[in-house]
């Protein structure tokens, strides 16, 4: 009998510094997204709300303490079980910290932002969030991380 796969659940952290119009990004150095691009993010633990999961992944990659996230997405990856819940954060405390085998933290402008050093699905979906519009989505990618599908939900 096969055993039933758990839904993989992880955050994603935008973290926007309102004053100096910056975002807060990281460049993965190792695993799956190795020398891509994005916001911190993580995991989910058993017990742990979506909430709590933003919070404690934001710290542990960037040494900044959120506060108030507000869920302005949803990504799902079906093809790999894998459900994004997309938090955005103007309130947060600290100063940046990296652990540099893991992920280069860094504060970059909104203009800036480097879609060209993201997955597809990123590219797609996070200039929509960005720009405040709540985004629903599905992406299917195949074995070798090519998007060949995308879905609204």
């Amino acid at each position: 009998m096969k055993e039933k796969q758990m839904k993989k659940e992880a955050s994603l952290s935008i973290v926007e510094d309102k004053v100096n119009r910056k975002f807060l990004m990281i460049k993965h150095q190792r695993g799956i997204n190795q020398g891509c691009v994005n916001f911190p993010g993580g995991k989910k633990e058993p017990n742990e709300t979506m909430e709590e999961c933003v919070v404690r992944e934001t710290f542990e990659e960037t040494g900044l303490k959120i506060e108030n996230p507000v869920e302005v997405g949803y990504i799902e990856f079906p093809t790999k079980n894998f459900y994004v819940h997309v938090f955005k954060s103007t309130k947060f405390s600290g100063s940046i910290h990296e652990n540099k085998a893991e992920a280069e933290v860094f504060w970059i402008d909104e203009d800036k932002i480097p879609y060209d050093k993201m997955r597809e699905a990123d590219r797609n979906f996070l200039p929509e969030i960005i720009a405040g519009k709540y985004v629903k989505r599905q992406f299917i990618y195949d074995d070798d991380f090519h998007v060949i599908g995308i879905n609204d939900l």
